[in-house]
């Protein structure tokens, strides 16, 4: 039994060139591909909207209550650790602009939740500002650093030798 031998010219024919997909990449529209996939999911985002919506309608009066208790709950621990992350931003920003600086003295009268937005996250750029305007900037002079030296020596007698000074210190001189 033999085989047949396959035709070169429908192997060709058969299989795309190179080219020809190159060319089809080449063609799309990748803005509106994305226009398209941003459309879909504004769809998706008032469908689920109206699920939502739907699902609060069809609860009954305790369960609704509920849910209620639970995201007042949910809020108010977004709320909190949300102004601890505020607090941990101002302190690290002032930190940078004033190291010897005691921030707890602001931070007692500062509004911390004037610098959380909206999706519970600290206001970099906020924090930032309210820092420059607040701390002041460390001076470069003000702070010297700690001497190693030992302190003030005591002078040697003029004209006296390095031997001189063993034999008076062993007590031969």
């Amino acid at each position: 039994m033999t085989e047949p031998t396959p035709d070169p010219a429908s192997e060709a024919a058969a299989q795309p060139t190179e080219d020809t997909t190159d060319q089809a990449a080449d063609t799309t529209d990748w803005k509106a591909e994305a226009r398209k996939w941003e459309q879909r999911a504004k769809e998706n985002k008032a469908a689920a909207a109206e699920v939502e919506k739907a699902r609060k309608a069809a609860m009954s009066e305790s369960e609704r209550a509920v849910a209620e208790a639970e995201e007042r709950g949910r809020m108010a621990v977004r709320t909190e650790y949300a102004q601890r992350l505020a607090r941990a931003e101002f302190i690290a920003e002032a930190a940078k602009r004033n190291p010897g600086y005691d921030t707890a003295a602001i931070l007692d009268d500062l509004n911390l939740a004037r610098y959380i937005g909206e999706d519970g996250e600290p206001d970099s750029k906020a924090l930032a500002a309210a820092v420059q305007r607040l701390i002041p900037e460390a001076n470069a002079g003000a702070r010297v650093p700690p001497s190693f030296d030992g302190g003030t020596r005591q002078s040697t007698a003029p004209g006296a030798s390095m031997t001189q000074l063993i034999r008076q210190a062993a007590g031969r001189a």
